[in-house]
């Protein structure tokens, strides 16, 4: 049998807006962690421990789901790994925004 698949899994909240989005306040492992959030389309930044962990890098494809009161998925493109962790998908973007927070998980898809 193979080891299931590698998730993340964020418990966000939104704790401030920026210019061109918002920040969702969540924690990884153990420390707290700022996620970015935008309608901008460019794809999904991991911290490298977090792509080492999904083992993707830049042009993976993501799944990304996000729970709220119901469950809305997408796939979505590895812009990159950062040091910032930055999620730009407008269908991710109104989901978590509109009640202000989500679980956001993540996986390769």
């Amino acid at each position: 049998m193979s080891a299931p698949a590698a998730e993340l899994v964020f418990a966000v909240d939104v704790s401030s807006f920026t210019k061109s989005g918002f920040i969702g306040s969540t924690s990884y492992g153990g420390n707290p962690l700022d996620v970015s959030f935008d309608d901008g389309d460019k794809g999904v930044y991991l911290t490298a421990e977090m792509a080492s962990r999904l083992h993707v890098r830049k042009g993976s494809k993501l799944a990304v789901v996000v729970e709220v009161d119901r469950r809305v998925s997408t796939n979505v493109t590895m812009g990159g790994v950062s040091k910032t962790t930055r999620i730009s998908d407008a269908k991710v973007y109104y989901a978590a925004g509109k009640e202000g927070g989500a679980i956001i998980r993540i996986s390769k898809a």
